[in-house]
């Protein structure tokens, strides 16, 4: 799933309200769903199966009449592909061992370096903030309001699924699973579980969990439909034979199979309780973790910090790929809702590290006397990562932004070229793509519209907007002004870029009306559809392959009636094109690289054509500021790293915090760091 970005340079200022209203888990009475959770295994099944034999009929029908020579190919392949899935139509199957394929050929891979740096320090306290200036709504995984700012922090960054990528090589690694074998359908995968594989409470990870994790995926509990359309529409199933072996099933062969097939657990025990309260009764309580770090109960200070506690022996410790990671103790991340706040905190020593975004913040404030006695140290880290796809988003329902020619007008009066040269002092670059980053798929020759009235103008002429009232701003014969309302998350860095966009674009004769507001409303608002245009970014972790489906479909644009809006979906832009469907369909069901290659270059395209947003900006590298007992390896982290702590390469120096605190007291300096790691720097 697609998930927010919401990095430092992007300021959010967001309250910590909505955190009443729920009763706490321990408030309700016990509730087993075991049997409920059988029963809808057993229905789903029985919903699939009659699913295919009605498509299975139709399709023979189809196939029995007049088609063209096109039209008839593509039914025998939809046609052959349903009878292979009726060969094996049940979605939750449960088997034993002794029914395993015999002719699977195992893999692994333990030849790619180690991850991290050997002189790596356990123990120590890492204090941090609360991303995004707010708390977040929920530490649920899954379900209403878990998609927030912290979700990467306390899920994505350390919880482990089956497998892994290797974020220099790119290669698939163990994870969970010691070993895996793709069959040669090239879309069911079988996995072995790791026999040391545990839980942060002891209870061994078995094979029941992950098919945990699809029940719940598949639920009706969950408010956001994604997860159903998504796990019910892009795997055919899922099996486990005895607790120690699994297979996932996918819809279509993919390009490395492992990481598509890849899932999380949701532990048996601890989802018991799974029902129709589950979003309410799941809400705070605090889950058992198959990674290196836990929230516990104590952990959750409501409005104020949440923690992370390293898991006293845990399984993967000493495993390689994580040896040298996961290092300090304990992580305290408080919430400080002011940036300012935050940096003086920081430069107090009360926060151990920050990334800096802001180029002010870069170049003057960080010239600080204890960044030139060396108590501070600076580094620059060029990374290869997808980049958070910052721009503005038109709602394409609202009166003028279902007009091409106003969406052209507003890509030339959208001045990004300013921003970057003052606010950013030239450290940005342009972005040009919905999906930057992916290397090799990535489309470098494509360009976005740049700034310019005078393009500007005569885009908004032809959309009828060829008259200019007394403020300015241009108007059409109905003497409807050519304004529009600009959501945003409201904070200083943003307030200054939508002020400057707003200032720019008056000279091209259109109005941004700025609705700054609380970081999580403004989100919510964009999902529930409710904006005209919004300031906004996505990232998509550690993803390999781009995903436009999700942010174009027309199913994610609208229910069944094709006219009612969908809420709470990722197509904020409400995109719904039925001759572009087939290949968003195409490119994520895509059987080769080189497929996903020419489906994502086309789309691109399409997008740019159609001019469904204004890219904003992007960073090939990212800086941190950090006191000198935060170490680092020796190249300083590795290639796929969004922020510096992502991958938990990092470690807390006791002994040198002591040394620098004395020192500090002595009045004794060491040597100015200003670091560059330029070894992954793209040219």
């Amino acid at each position: 799933m697609m998930r927010t970005s919401l990095p430092p340079l992007l300021a959010i200022l967001a309250s910590a309200a909505l955190l009443g209203g729920c009763r706490d888990a321990d408030e309700r009475s016990f509730h087993d769903g075991a049997a409920e959770r059988e029963a809808f295994e057993k229905r789903y099944n029985r919903e699939v199966l009659q699913k295919l034999e009605g498509e299975r009929e139709a399709l023979e029908e189809g196939l029995a009449g007049e088609l063209g020579d096109k039209e008839r190919q593509e039914k025998r392949d939809e046609l052959d592909r349903v009878l292979r899935r009726l060969e094996r139509p049940a979605f939750f199957e449960r088997l034993e061992e002794s029914d395993l394929p015999a002719d699977l050929e195992w893999v692994t891979n333990l030849d790619d370096p180690d991850i991290g740096s050997p002189d790596a320090i356990k123990g120590g306290t890492l204090h941090g903030a609360l991303p995004g200036f707010s708390f977040p709504r929920s530490i649920r995984a899954v379900g209403k309001e878990a998609n927030n700012s912290f979700r990467s922090y306390h899920l994505d960054d350390v919880e482990m699924a089956l497998t892994g990528i290797h974020p220099n090589t790119r290669n698939i690694i163990p994870a969970l699973a010691d070993r895996w074998a793709v069959a040669a359908d090239g879309q069911s995968v079988y996995f072995h579980i790791d026999d040391e594989a545990r839980w942060s409470d002891g209870r061994e990870v078995t094979s029941g969990d992950f098919l945990m994790t699809m029940y719940i995926y598949l639920s009706d509990y969950l408010t956001p439909a994604f997860y159903r359309n998504y796990y019910g529409e892009q795997y055919w199933g899922i099996a486990s034979y005895g607790p120690d072996h699994l297979c996932v099933r996918l819809a279509f062969p993919k390009p490395i199979a492992p990481y598509f097939a890849s899932i999380a657990p949701f532990q048996e025990h601890f989802y018991r309780e799974f029902g129709p309260d589950f979003e309410e009764r799941y809400n705070w309580r605090v889950r058992p973790t198959t990674g290196a770090y836990v929230i516990r109960e104590e952990d959750v200070v409501k409005g104020r910090s949440i923690s992370q506690t390293r898991v006293e022996d845990w399984w993967a410790r000493d495993r390689k790929y994580y040896r040298n990671r996961f290092n300090p103790d304990r992580i305290e991340y408080k919430l400080i809702q002011d940036e300012n706040k935050m940096f003086q905190m920081f430069l107090l020593g009360d926060i151990d590290l920050i990334r800096v975004g802001e180029a002010k913040r870069w170049y003057e404030d960080l010239e600080h006397e204890n960044v030139f006695d060396g108590y501070i140290e600076r580094a620059e880290f060029y990374n290869v990562y997808p980049r958070p796809s910052y721009g503005l988003y038109f709602n394409l329902t609202r009166p003028g932004l279902d007009d091409r020619d106003v969406r052209i007008g507003l890509q030339h009066a959208t001045n990004w070229e300013k921003v970057i040269e003052v606010e950013f002092r030239g450290d940005m670059e342009r972005l040009n793509l919905l999906n930057d980053g992916y290397a090799g798929v990535s489309d470098p020759s494509l360009r976005t519209r740049p700034f310019s009235v005078g393009k500007a103008r005569e885009a908004f002429a032809r959309a009828g907007f060829d008259r200019e009232g007394p403020d300015g701003i241009l108007r059409n014969a109905a003497g409807e002004r050519l304004s529009f309302e600009l959501n945003y998350s409201k904070g200083p860095v943003n307030d200054r870029i939508v002020s400057k966009l707003k200032e720019e674009a008056r000279r091209a004769g259109v109005e941004y009306r700025l609705d700054g507001m609380d970081g999580s409303a403004s989100f919510q608002k964009n999902l529930k559809k409710e904006h005209e245009v919004t300031f906004m970014g996505w990232g998509t972790g550690q993803a390999m392959i781009p995903d436009f489906y999700q942010q174009f479909h027309s199913k994610e644009a609208y229910q069944e009636d094709g006219k009612t809006v969908r809420p709470m979906t990722n197509n904020i832009s409400v995109f719904a094109d039925q001759e572009v469907d087939p290949i968003l369909e195409r490119n994520r069901n895509a059987r080769s690289m080189e497929e996903v290659i020419e489906t994502s270059r086309e789309l691109e395209r399409i997008f740019h054509e159609r001019a469904v947003w204004v890219p904003a900006f992007k960073s090939t590298s990212y800086r941190v500021a950090y006191w000198r007992w935060v170490g680092w390896p020796e190249d300083f982290n590795v290639m796929m790293s969004d922020l510096p702590t992502m991958q938990h390469v990092h470690w807390i120096d006791v002994e040198r915090k002591k040394e620098t605190l004395e020192a500090m007291r002595r009045g004794e300096a060491f040597e100015e760091q200003n670091l560059v790691f330029d070894q992954f720097r793209e040219e």
